[in-house]
C-alpha cells in the first residue's frame, strides 16, 4: 500500500500547478499594465505557451529514459513557480514572449511527471487515485483564482502576490518532496552492462509503433479538452452574447464547470472503483452530452449555467481514467504512454476551441458549438474500448 504521504505529496504536485497557473493568469491585467502590451500581443504570448508546451511533450522523453520521474518531477515544479516568478518582472514584449515560452516547456514536463507519479501510485495501492490527483489541480484553479482577485483587490504588487504565494508552494513542495516515489523496477531504466543484440533491440523499440489503445487514448484526452476548453474560452460568451445575460452571470460559465468538476473528481475513484472504467465513460461523456444540449437549445441563462454544471460533473472522470488506462497499456512504458497521451490531449486543447472563433464568425457561436458537442460523442464511442473493470497491476516501489 502506497504511504499516505507518498499520496499527498502526488496530489499537491496538481494542487501547486493549479495554483501557480491561475494565480498568474488571475493577474493578467497588471501584467498587461506593466509590460505595455495589447490584447493581441497577450494571445501571442499563450500561442508561445503552448507552442513551448508542445516542445516539452516532444523532448521529455529524452531524459525519461536517463531519469526518474520523481527528479523531473521536483525540478519542473521548481521550475514553473520560480519562471512565474521571473514573468511578474518582465518589462517588455519580447522578454514576456519568451518566459511565456519557458513557461509552457516547464509547464509540459510537471504536466507529464505528475501524471505519471499518478500512476505509480495507484499501481503500488492497487486501487484508483487519478481523478483525485486531478481533483487536486481543480481545487488549485479556484484557489489560485480567488487568491488572485484578492491580491488584485487589495492592490498589491505583482511580484509581492508571486513571491508569498510561492514561498508557500516551494516549502510545501520542499516538505513532501522526499515522499514522491522512485520509478518501480518493472519500468526503471537498467543502466548497467548489456550484450550487443540487447542494446539493438532496445534502439530498435524506440521507433516501435505505439499501440492503437494508446493512440486512442490521446484522441479521446484531446476530444474531452475541446469540450472543456469550449466552455473556458466561450463560455461567458456564450451566456452573454447569445442568451443575453449580464456580464456578471456570463463570468460564472467556467467558474461553475471547475466547481462542478472539482467536486466530481473527489468522489470518481471511489465510484470507478466499483463501476469500472466503461460504465463510469458512459455515464460522465452522456452526462456532458446533454448538459452541452442544454446549452444549446435553453435560451435562460440559468439553465445553460446547469449545463455546464453537468458538463463539468460529466467529463470530471475522462482525462483521469484515459491517463491510468495508458500508463498501465502491456509493451509500452507508464512514462512514454502519459507523454504521448498528453501531447496529443493538449494539442487539441491549444488548436481546436481556439478555431471556433473562426467557426463563429462564419456560422454563428452557437453553430459553432456543435464541433465540441461532437467531440463529446466520440469520447462517448471510444468509451466502450474500456474494460468494465481492470484490476491494476501491484508493482514494488
Amino acid at each position: 500500500m502506497a504511504a499516505r504521504k507518498s499520496i499527498f505529496a502526488g496530489f499537491f504536485c496538481f494542487l501547486l500547478a493549479g495554483i501557480t497557473y491561475t494565480q498568474l493568469m488571475s493577474r493578467m491585467p497588471a501584467i498587461k499594465a506593466q509590460t505595455g502590451i495589447e490584447d493581441a500581443d497577450v494571445g501571442f504570448a499563450l500561442m508561445c505557451m503552448g507552442g513551448g508546451s508542445l516542445v516539452g511533450f516532444l523532448t521529455i522523453n529524452i531524459l525519461l529514459r536517463n531519469l526518474q520521474v520523481r527528479s523531473i518531477l521536483k525540478a519542473a515544479a521548481l521550475s514553473f513557480i520560480l519562471i512565474g516568478l521571473l514573468l511578474c518582472f518582465a518589462h517588455s514584449k519580447l522578454q514576456l514572449f519568451m518566459l511565456f515560452a519557458l513557461w509552457g516547456y516547464g509547464c509540459a514536463y510537471l504536466d507529464v511527471s505528475m501524471n505519471t507519479h499518478a500512476l505509480y501510485v495507484e499501481m503500488a495501492a492497487q486501487r484508483p487515485y487519478m481523478s483525485s490527483m486531478h481533483a487536486g489541480y481543480s481545487v488549485g484553479c479556484l484557489i489560485g483564482s480567488g487568491l488572485g482577485s484578492l491580491f488584485a483587490f487589495l492592490n498589491i504588487a505583482l511580484w509581492l502576490n508571486f513571491v508569498e504565494v510561492g514561498a508557500v508552494l516551494i516549502g510545501g513542495f520542499v516538505y513532501l518532496s522526499g515522499a514522491l516515489l522512485p520509478d518501480p523496477p518493472s519500468v526503471r531504466e537498467r543502466s548497467g552492462a548489456r550484450d550487443a543484440s540487447a542494446e539493438k533491440q532496445h534502439a530498435s523499440s524506440a521507433y516501435r509503433i505505439l499501440p492503437p489503445f494508446i493512440i486512442l487514448c490521446g484522441l479521446m484526452g484531446m476530444f474531452s479538452y475541446t469540450a472543456e476548453g469550449s466552455v473556458a474560452e466561450w463560455g461567458s460568451l456564450v451566456l452573454h452574447e447569445t442568451k443575453h445575460a449580464s456580464e456578471g452571470v456570463a463570468a460564472l460559465a467556467y467558474g461553475v464547470f471547475s466547481l462542478f468538476m472539482a467536486a466530481t473528481r473527489f468522489g470518481c475513484d471511489h465510484v470507478r472503483a466499483r463501476s469500472g472504467d466503461r460504465a463510469l465513460l458512459l455515464c460522465g461523456t452522456s452526462l456532458a452530452f446533454i448538459g452541452l444540449l442544454m446549452v444549446l437549445l435553453i435560451p435562460y441563462a440559468l439553465w445553460c449555467l446547469i449545463g455546464y454544471a453537468l458538463m463539468g460533473i460529466g467529463l470530471a472522470p475522462v482525462f483521469p481514467i484515459v491517463v491510468s488506462n495508458a500508463g498501465r497499456c502491456r509493451g509500452v512504458s507508464p512514462k512514454t504512454a502519459t507523454a504521448v497521451v498528453s501531447f496529443v490531449g493538449y494539442s487539441g486543447l491549444l488548436v481546436i476551441p481556439p478555431s471556433l472563433g473562426f467557426l463563429a464568425q462564419h456560422f454563428g457561436l452557437e453553430r459553432a458549438l456543435l464541433l465540441p458537442l461532437g467531440a463529446i460523442l466520440l469520447v462517448l464511442g471510444g468509451s466502450f474500448a474500456f474494460p468494465t473493470r481492470r484490476p491494476l497491476r501491484k508493482v514494488t516501489v
